[in-house]
């Protein structure tokens, strides 16, 4: 077995016996050879176990000659300027949590989920406007436990990991009915290294839809390469709805069966088990039809507003390194830095920000973003930026050069 060593901080690190069992999964393979500092700093922010397991893995000093092996050339300026920065902003505070803010959104999931349900009861057989209405709330709420969850994956909740875990399985398990295990795994890939080819999952998206060309060209079968060839008109009626079953009903239970993750199974029957029930109750068997109508909201309202944060922006080839920063700069996007944009998008509209310090509670961001931008232009790093409408045009966009390329 050939040595797989990384650099963090001025150590060389061994991890060729640790790479198997790390807790976070196989992302760690993807530092190899590499420079790890920034994204073991961004990703074990709150960690003390991680920092306990670093000490105890084999490490030397690292020479002269480590540091021209692991980092890149003419980069060294930039990730030494922002570790700075990094401490900079845990000693400001930004990394605090906010309990108040932390209720407030709960409140507000609570909220949604009762606004939808009063209606859909209240008007059930009187109004179909009003149906549509409530079942309208009931799917964004369903979107709003995804945003949240997204925060507890990220332990940007409460500063204590265990319970941000815990929040993210109430939230994506009952709320979802999807797995929190298998969202962590894999959004820390895409993480790692977004818009990688072979590396970021959410490029991984085959049969259902290619936001790139060089994922349309994977497509053989002829039935395939026609749906990826209609794929922009596809995309929000129908293939949003198409990843969240294929989730629900295949991916996220092969994953909690693998790992016995057996509260997330309790939670999503619970889940099911009530929903039915008390559907039942109330609509009989058109609770099916509503439960679905509710997830096809839900699914539209999170995959809309994570594609037009990255999809439209170029790759990079699974052989390149780029730093941590770069990363940011070139393949995320902000999107509307304005009060209704913060609260539609959960604050992912500052996704730089975001996949900077991806540990930092996310309702920061608004006052962060002018330093980080500040930063950026120090260095000659672009801050992309695009207004809503804008940010979609070019998504829905790029799905139709890409279905244009392989028809």
């Amino acid at each position: 077995m050939s040595k797989a060593e990384f650099l963090i901080g001025d150590s060389v690190v061994d991890v060729t016996k640790f790479q198997s069992n790390h807790p976070g999964g196989s992302v760690i393979k993807y530092y190899i050879d590499t420079e790890a500092t920034d994204a073991f700093n961004a990703f074990h922010t709150r960690s003390d176990r991680a920092h306990n397991i670093l000490k105890v893995l084999t490490s030397r000093k690292a020479s002269e000659e480590d540091f021209a092996r692991f980092r890149i050339k003419g980069k060294e300026s930039l990730a030494d300027d922002f570790e700075e920065f990094r401490q900079q902003l845990k000693a400001d505070g930004f990394y605090n949590p906010d309990y108040y803010h932390i209720a407030y959104r709960i409140l507000e999931i609570v909220v949604l989920h009762y606004i939808g349900g009063y209606i859909c009861i209240n008007w059930w057989g009187k109004s179909k406007l009003m149906l549509l209405l409530g079942i309208f709330f009931m799917g964004v709420a369903q979107g709003r436990c995804g945003w949240l969850m997204h925060e507890g994956g990220h332990h940007s909740l409460t500063g204590n990991i265990s319970m941000d875990i815990f929040l993210q399985k109430v939230f994506y398990c009952y709320g979802n009915s999807m797995s929190a295990r298998w969202w962590r795994i894999n959004h820390n890939k895409h993480h790692s290294t977004p818009q990688k080819m072979d590396h970021d999952p959410d490029l991984r998206t085959l049969p259902l839809v290619a936001f790139c060309i060089e994922i349309a060209q994977r497509a053989k079968h002829p039935l395939m390469k026609k749906w990826i060839s209609v794929q922009n008109y596809l995309f929000v009626p129908v293939t949003c709805i198409l990843v969240s079953l294929s989730w629900i009903f295949y991916l996220h239970p092969r994953m909690i069966i693998r790992h016995g993750e057996w509260l997330e199974a309790s939670l999503i029957m619970s889940k099911f088990a009530s929903c039915g029930y008390l559907g039942f109750w109330y609509f009989g068997w058109n609770v099916v039809w509503m439960y679905v109508a509710a997830g096809w909201v839900g699914s539209i309202y999170i995959f809309m507003n994570f594609t037009v944060s990255h999809t439209h922006l170029p790759t990079v080839p699974k052989d390149e390194h780029i730093t941590w920063v770069e990363y940011a700069a070139y393949h995320t996007m902000n999107v509307e830095h304005k009060p209704w944009c913060d609260w539609w998008m959960g604050y992912l509209n500052y996704q730089i920000e975001h996949h900077l310090f991806p540990s930092m509670p996310q309702y920061r961001f608004p006052e962060l973003s002018h330093r980080v931008k500040d930063f950026f232009e120090s260095h000659g790093l672009p801050y992309l930026y695009s207004s809503y409408w804008r940010a979609m045009k070019s998504t829905i966009g790029n799905l139709e050069a890409v279905a244009h390329a392989i028809g």
